[in-house]
């Protein structure tokens, strides 16, 4: 039993040693992702190039991505993640004295930029995935995790104030939002003569005149 218990002891040191270094070469290769795609596109960085940044061989990028689209899987949603941060402290800091119709705008407008901050590279491969991949949808639902939550809350205060009409707040903040994917889809077509924040702005503004009262 205790020959038994000390090697298993030291497996589980074994374990620990092999697992530090292994973390560690995929914070390398994602940091030498990102470091690359944000001086040169993501099109224009090869499998290679991250590994040779990286410092590692080209086999452990392997063990954590599938392929370079599968990283860009994670580039999106840690950016999501971030972006999500951004809006919530964009609502929070938010004027609720101006007509809900405005603050609902203006949400919209802000994330139009945000996505634009993304770069026309990066995004029109994200686009790519959504329609590729099987687990595009999923990547897309946590895309847009926090948009309908806004605009259905704004949709709300408005009807308190009676400011809209009593509708469903979860379908027209859905919308809205569908109305900011199609917007994107647009920009990543027809880039750079393309102005996403003012049509956002016109778009969003046209579709809320519908619901006031």
């Amino acid at each position: 039993m205790t020959n038994k218990l000390l090697r298993s002891k030291k497996c589980s040191k074994s374990v620990l040693k092999t697992s530090a270094p292994s973390y560690r070469n995929k914070e390398k290769i994602y940091e030498a992702a990102k470091s690359l795609t944000a001086k040169y596109g993501h099109e224009a960085v090869s499998i290679d190039d991250i590994v040779r940044e990286a410092g590692v061989a080209r086999g452990s990028f392997y063990v954590y991505y599938l392929s370079k689209e599968d990283l860009l899987v994670s580039f999106i949603l840690e950016g999501t993640g971030k972006m999500n941060s951004q809006i919530m402290e964009s609502w929070n800091n938010l004027d609720r004295n101006l007509p809900a119709s405005d603050l609902i705008v203006e949400i919209a407008c802000y994330i139009s930029d945000l996505t634009q901050s993304a770069g026309i590279d990066i995004m029109r491969t994200v686009y790519r995935i959504f329609i590729e991949r099987s687990q595009a949808s999923n990547t897309s639902s946590q895309v847009c995790f926090n948009m309908p939550d806004i605009f259905t809350n704004l949709y709300n205060l408005g009807v308190s104030r009676g400011e809209f009409k009593p509708a469903n707040a979860d379908e027209i903040a859905m919308n809205i939002t569908t109305i900011l994917v199609g917007l994107t889809y647009e920009w990543c077509l027809y880039h750079p003569n393309y102005s996403f924040t003012e049509r956002a702005r016109k778009l969003v503004a046209e579709y809320m005149n519908g619901f006031k009262i």
